[in-house]
């Protein structure tokens, strides 16, 4: 069956392998789910199947011209859309005019010729208005796939002209199945990645196992930021700054080091108030983060949580990041009755 080497998602796999089998594909599909949880993934093993000129049931043969050319990610009966570099929206022009040429044509070597739009969501209302039109009247052999990370964002009109596929948050085993499976992978593996940090950083999320072991830098900015914590807490202004590169909020890819810096104040606050012996997620940094709970406190830690997790809630809504993140940094660092 397909979607046979991929991990969770039970039922989205049955709902796929069902309409795969039957061989009643709609012409419009929305996956959606949070950023990570798999949707470009299972989306590019159902077109593969769909695409496939000889399937056995929900099996691609893999052999077809269509498979084979998929496979060297040069078919081209799939147009695969997304935003310009450096643009923060799908244009009406890019949906009009691709998805209105790529669909006017038969399929050279497939079943199906497939439109995939990425990142759906970036589809200006415009944009979205002009896909109805093929949505309304597709032919034959087309197939439009969506991929949306917030489905809220998409018109009434579009969600009601498609089959709707929701990628859930995989369970905890889940996540350490794919984990341990990437270990079997990987020719080495760092030390600091621990189960229990791998689950709680994954949050049900799969995309999150490979940046969390395969980017050594985050596991370095992880040790870096452990030791800056208590210097940040006594307000240095050294210290502080060091914080503010980690983040480094130019490239967007502050994720882990927020989820470390939350972690490590939840874990030494934790500390301070049950004890040494207590559970925490960063089990290799106990001692230091005990330390750390005795000299700042429980209520300034539980206030400075909310204050971390506040600032990157603002910075997912495209607030002024920078000066968001000094400003955390500088509040972290008060401890008088204006700060904590």
């Amino acid at each position: 069956m397909a979607f046979s080497d991929l991990l969770g998602q039970n039922e989205v796999k049955e709902k796929l392998n069902r309409v795969l089998e039957t061989g009643k594909l709609g012409h419009a599909y929305i996956f959606t789910g949070e950023r990570g949880i798999g949707k470009k993934t299972f989306a590019r093993e159902f077109v593969s199947a769909a695409m496939c000129t000889n399937r056995h049931g929900s099996e691609r043969c893999c052999r077809c011209k269509s498979c084979t050319y998929l496979e060297s990610e040069n078919n081209p009966d799939l147009l695969v859309i997304s935003a310009d570099d450096g643009k923060s929206v799908i244009s009406v022009d890019r949906i009009r005019d691709d998805i209105r040429e790529a669909v006017s044509k038969a399929p050279n070597f497939s079943a199906k010729r497939v439109v995939l739009v990425e990142s759906a969501e970036k589809m200006n209302e415009a944009a979205q208005n002009a896909l109805l039109k093929t949505f309304e009247e597709p032919p034959e052999y087309a197939m439009i796939i969506l991929l949306c990370d917030n489905l809220l964002q998409m018109l009434e009109t579009i969600k009601s002209r498609a089959v709707i596929v929701e990628l859930r948050r995989n369970t905890n085993e889940e996540i350490l199945a794919k984990y341990r499976k990437k270990q079997g992978e990987a020719a080495a593996s760092s030390g600091d990645v621990t189960p229990e940090l791998v689950c709680s950083y994954a949050d049900g999320i799969m995309g999150r196992i490979d940046e969390i072991m395969n980017d050594g830098d985050a596991m370095e900015s992880r040790r870096t930021l452990s030791k800056l914590l208590p210097g940040l807490f006594e307000g240095s202004i050294e210290a502080k700054n060091s914080i503010m590169d980690l983040i480094d909020v130019k490239s967007k890819k502050y994720d882990f080091v927020f989820f470390s810096m939350i972690s490590f104040v939840r874990d030494a606050m934790v500390l301070s108030r049950f004890g040494m012996r207590t559970k925490i997620i960063n089990a290799d940094f106990r001692d230091a983060l005990h330390a750390l709970g005795g000299s700042v406190g429980y209520y300034r830690l539980k206030n400075a949580l909310e204050t971390i997790d506040e600032c990157y809630k603002n910075l997912a809504k495209n607030a002024n990041a920078e000066l968001a993140v000094d400003n955390m940094l500088i509040k972290l660092g008060m401890r008088t009755a204006s700060g904590y």
